[in-house]
């Protein structure tokens, strides 16, 4: 009967295991290796590999032969837009870059006779301008009178200007006045005192103690009058100053400079008015033939000096100079290195005495205030980037620590390199220490998106069965295969947009051999 039983159990097995639905394969969960769907941050990213360069870079060279004379700068040292570096003894230069200085000189001349002639163009112009004005008013003698009638009008006023302040200063204040000015001091200086001792009395009566007051006396009362006696002294005060400075300045006498600058004036206004009443009288009947006869003559003087400068210097001769003057300037720059750009000296290969051919390397200067990144990113990956995403940069020489970058530039054509194509995407590094160093090597890694709140599914879990996505997901002590949709991916997860998952469910990494059969 035992070995009956046994049989039967395990025919009763085998059914059961051949009749089991499909989700069902695993009973022992010990060999299953599962992760919780859950939600969170999905960046999208993209990779790749670049090195560190200064923002600007400039290896300077000689330009001509010849012994150093002098250096300026060493390894380290900050320089601005042109600094001179270095120097070359001027007795060891090229004949032709010694003689670029004649040169300079003579086409500075030749480039400044050119621009001269444009102010003797515009001085030309005014000439006529003002030829031709004389003649007009010589033709129209009422206009011309009226004129010289109102210059004579305008002159005596100034005389009599002139000759009154001259008076002034030169006459002695009668002595009614001055002691009338006296007696405005006094007035004001009675009125200053009898102020004070007001003041005086009142703060008196303010310092009392108020039992000694009268019912109709008060501490409030007498500082109200105290401030009213406050502002009437500074009235008072200032009568008073001004009253004073009044009689001393009719005691004084008269500064000489004063009168010398009056009697001046005087003369001056009076040789006005004389050439005035001079033109007045000369233009009462008009000029005459000969008078008319010489301003014509001159504005025809003054018009063939227009017709021979009008046209001004040739533009070309002026281009030609310029260049000229350019090219005797830049063979004298061959002497001396200057820098192109603010920056720091990080290579200096030249010392006092050495002798320089063209093209011999003497200084690498590098700009780095800011510090670039240049990447190589592949083809596929290249229209996932714009200008201003985010980079997540890495060094293997500085460990565990994450930079920040920014894209900057994104190249329109690829570089290919050995049949390999890819794009030097430039990236500017956000906020490097010291321990960046242009030529580093760094691991970028480009933030191309970012979901929130993603439905977020282990990539190793995905099957593809008959063309479908499917997971598999352990629901009471079963295999369940679930059809997804994705969305994004990224990295070890990807988001999921179709299907039948929660947060919490149980996704199998390693679901049996026998549920992965599929194409």
């Amino acid at each position: 009967m035992k070995k009956v039983v046994l049989i039967t159990i395990g025919l009763v097995l085998l059914a059961a295991c051949q009749t089991a639905p499909a989700g069902f394969l695993r009973i022992q969960p010990d060999e299953i290796e599962l992760e919780p769907v859950r939600r969170g941050k999905l960046e999208v990213t993209v990779g790749a590999d670049g090195i560190v360069r200064a923002y600007q870079t400039a290896l300077l060279v000689w330009g001509t032969t010849g012994e150093v004379g002098h250096v300026a700068v060493n390894v380290g040292d900050q320089v601005v837009k042109g600094e001179q570096l270095a120097s070359l003894e001027q007795n060891t230069l090229p004949q032709a870059v010694i003689l670029a200085q004649v040169e300079a000189i003579a086409a500075q001349q030749a480039l400044d006779d050119l621009k001269l002639s444009q102010v003797q163009r515009a001085q030309a112009r005014q000439a006529v301008e003002v030829a031709e004005q004389a003649l007009a008013d010589a033709e129209n003698p009422v206009a011309a009178q009226a004129e010289a009638q109102a210059q004579v009008a305008n002159a005596q006023k100034s005389v009599e200007e002139a000759q009154r302040l001259f008076t002034i200063l030169t006459t002695p204040p009668p002595k009614s006045a001055i002691d009338q000015a006296y007696a405005n001091l006094v007035l004001a200086e009675n009125v200053l005192n009898a102020t004070h001792l007001d003041i005086e009395r009142i703060n008196k009566k303010i310092n009392k103690s108020p039992k000694n007051y009268m019912p109709w006396e008060s501490r409030k009362i007498y500082k109200s009058i105290l401030e009213g006696l406050e502002l009437k002294l500074v009235r008072v005060q200032r009568s008073y100053e001004e009253a004073e400075k009044k009689y001393n300045r009719l005691l004084e006498p008269a500064n000489p400079n004063d009168v010398a600058q009056a009697q001046a004036n005087l003369a001056t206004a009076r040789a006005e008015l004389a050439k005035a009443e001079q033109d007045q009288l000369r233009l009462q009947d008009g000029p005459s033939p000969g008078e008319l006869a010489v301003l014509e003559a001159r504005l025809q003087d003054a018009q063939r000096e227009w017709e021979r400068l009008k046209d001004g210097s040739n533009p070309e001769d002026i281009i030609a100079a310029q260049a000229r003057l350019a090219a005797a300037q830049a063979t004298l720059e061959l002497a001396r290195l200057v820098a192109p750009f603010s920056g720091s000296i990080t290579m200096v290969d030249v010392i006092p005495g050495d002798q320089v051919t063209p093209g011999m390397l003497a200084f690498r200067l590098d700009d780095l205030s800011r510090l670039i990144v240049e990447t190589q990113v592949s083809e596929v990956d290249i229209n996932k980037l714009q200008v201003g995403q985010s980079v997540v940069l890495t060094f293997d020489s500085i460990l565990a620590k994450e930079y920040q970058g920014q894209v900057i530039e994104i190249p329109a054509v690829a570089d290919n390199v050995q049949g390999l194509t890819s794009f030097t995407v430039k990236v500017e590094l956000l906020n490097a220490d010291e321990l960046v160093k242009p030529g580093m090597t760094v691991s970028a890694t480009f933030v191309v998106s970012e979901l929130e709140d993603a439905l977020l599914i282990p990539r190793q879990a995905l099957r593809n069965i008959d063309g479908q996505r499917v997971v598999y997901v352990w629901r009471e002590e079963q295999e369940i295969p679930v059809m997804v949709g994705l969305g994004l991916s990224s990295g070890s997860y990807a988001q999921v947009i179709e299907g039948i998952l929660k947060p919490g469910d149980q996704i199998i990494l390693n679901p049996s051999s026998e549920v992965q059969a599929g194409p």
